[in-house]
């Protein structure tokens, strides 16, 4: 696959994760489940990617040359 249609359906699933669980905060009574399982999977699950995404843009820079 393309990487730069991967990271653009990274994103877009990032967006759609994220729409979700605010859709869920206003439309549903208050849970715990929400605040101690769901809430922190998605912010853990976002720092990896993103770190992915960081790492994969990083490996594609020209390297320094000294």
């Amino acid at each position: 696959m393309n990487s730069r249609l991967a990271k653009v359906l990274t994103i877009l699933a990032w967006l759609a994760n994220w729409l979700l669980i605010l859709w869920i905060n206003f439309a549903a009574e208050l849970s715990l489940m929400m605040h101690f399982v769901a809430i922190p999977v998605l912010l853990i699950s976002t720092a990896i990617s993103a770190g992915r995404l960081l790492e994969e843009s990083i490996n594609q820079q020209v390297p320094y040359s000294q």
